[in-house]
């Protein structure tokens, strides 16, 4: 054999070796190969740089629990849930919530945890709200109507009354062209909070349909109110203490208040535009004045399309102003709903 085949030879080899070791380090003898689960038509994914699991169930499937997955794992691996071990169709697990899948190589010598995330849509459990949604609905436009109050004029710091309101008047008519400095002039130029009662004779004086209606006297109730409204296409202002909405705890989540309210009597205005109903919780989508440019990663605002829990909303509407003030599409059959007597209702602020 020549010099010149030897040399060859040598590189083939060595080519060879260099990729035999690339697979080892890929496949550590610890990795999950196959994965689906038993009886569904589910999507699932092996992300194998994440060691994830992914796994999207059709919609109208609501609940994942006790359910049975076969998979193949890497030769002589061992598979663990909560120390149980894995026998492929044969295990039960629940897919309702993420869960790990501990994989041990033939050797023990690694060990891998694989993050197993089940739903029924793309999106609730990137938004933090849970996994399988049940049900949804939304009063939406086709057009721009949310509005950031920091960008509203001298008071921008204490607009969220006009801003709230002037969100509201845009939704009912698409042609309401005031902006919120105008709703400021008219009530309170000189500033501070507005009152729940600006609100509604703001409304009143530009002809935007409303009423103002009781709230609940329990989350649930309280829950089935707004959500009634919502179904009926309406949408809803609210004046309540943001101090017991919790705070977020992860800035990309669309879930909770992503601004400080560190004391109580942190009243402010929001617009309750749909809900969701997701792992058998109940979410509002809201519109919150109080962005200040505050965006997620994808550069969309955080005070657009945010969900507060239906508990938190009972508990800081309930010890602040228990009424809703409902807007109804301009001219439409929803002109005007029957609601409370004005005289009655006691009045209330935000900021």
């Amino acid at each position: 054999m020549n010099m010149r085949v030897l040399k060859a030879n040598i590189c083939i080899v060595s080519l060879i070796l260099f990729g035999l070791s690339a697979c080892n380090q890929e496949n550590d003898g610890a990795e999950i190969l196959t994965y689906d689960i038993i009886g569904s038509e589910d999507d699932t994914k092996i992300e194998k740089i994440e060691k994830e699991i992914n796994i999207l169930f059709p919609g109208e499937i609501l609940s994942a629990e006790d359910l049975t997955a076969e998979f193949t794992l890497s030769e002589g691996a061992l598979a663990f849930v909560d120390d149980i071990l894995q026998e492929s169709g044969l295990s039960v697990n629940d897919y309702g919530h993420p869960f790990n899948v501990h994989v041990i190589s033939e050797n023990e010598e690694n060990e891998i945890n694989w993050r197993v995330t089940a739903s029924n849509n793309t999106y609730t459990g990137g938004w933090g709200l849970g996994w399988f949604q049940s049900y949804s609905a939304a009063s939406n436009r086709t057009y721009e109507w949310y509005i950031d109050q920091f960008n509203t004029g001298q008071h921008s710091a204490y607009n969220c009354g006009p801003a709230s309101t002037t969100m509201a008047a845009k939704w009912s008519q698409p042609i309401f062209s005031k902006t919120t400095a105008e709703a400021r002039a008219a009530y309170r130029p000189e500033g501070g909070w507005w009152y729940t009662s600006d609100v509604q004779n703001y409304l009143a004086d530009n002809d935007i349909p409303h009423s103002v209606i009781n709230l609940g006297s329990s989350s649930s109730s309280t829950g089935q109110i707004i959500s009634a409204e919502i179904d009926k296409g309406h949408i809803i202002v609210l004046c309540l203490d943001m101090f017991y909405v919790r705070s977020g705890s992860n800035g990309n989540k669309r879930v909770d208040r992503f601004y400080p309210a560190s004391t109580a009597g942190w009243g402010h205005f929001i617009v309750v535009k749909g809900y969701r109903n997701v792992d058998s919780s109940l979410y509002f989508e809201v519109y919150d004045s109080y962005c200040n440019g505050l965006i997620y990663g994808d550069g969309s605002l955080k005070g657009k399309d945010r969900y507060y829990r239906n508990e938190d909303i009972y508990s800081a509407t309930s010890i602040w102003w228990n009424y809703a003030i409902v807007v109804t599409p301009f001219g439409g059959k929803s002109y005007s709903i029957p609601g409370l007597d004005p005289a009655t209702i006691p009045s209330q602020w935000g900021r």
